[in-house]
């Protein structure tokens, strides 16, 4: 018996397929521009979910110890996986989010600017993997987005 693909080619194989065969067939008969932008629509959704599954696990679980940090949070023993960690990246992002209005904390210190950065840097990867996040941006510490390369 042959061993299946795994989620991620699967993924990245069919969101191909929409894009290199299906939406030009699409474009191809009149009337058909609109299932073939919405077919493109589909490939980039589908690829997205693919990369987020493909860094889910090492995205997530950095988050989670960045903002466990920010807010003097204990980590849990064992640390939480899957549903229960998003739930508590959700939670700890909303007691940051209380904190930086309540001006509890301050977001011009490095740690609270850097952690932030490096969430934004991690999302974009997923939802944007052109985009060059080893740029440096307002704020940032010049020299660390080149030791990201």
């Amino acid at each position: 018996m042959q061993d299946a693909p795994d989620r991620d080619t699967l993924l990245a194989n069919v969101a191909l397929f929409l894009m290199a065969q299906v939406e030009p067939a699409l474009k191809a008969h009149p009337g058909g521009r609109g299932l073939a932008f919405r077919t493109r629509i589909a490939a980039h959704l589908i690829a997205t979910v693919g990369r987020e599954l493909g860094h889910e696990e090492t995205h997530d679980a950095a988050e989670l110890a960045r903002l466990q940090g920010l807010l003097d949070a204990s980590p849990s023993d064992p640390p939480p996986v899957g549903a229960a960690r998003r739930a508590a990246i959700a939670a700890l992002r909303g007691r940051l989010a209380k904190a930086l209005r309540d001006d509890a904390i301050d977001l011009d210190t490095d740690a609270v600017r850097a952690g932030l950065m490096q969430t934004l840097r991690e999302q974009l990867e997923v939802i944007q993997p052109r985009f060059d996040t080893r740029m440096a941006w307002d704020g940032d510490d010049p020299v660390k987005p080149q030791e990201q390369a």
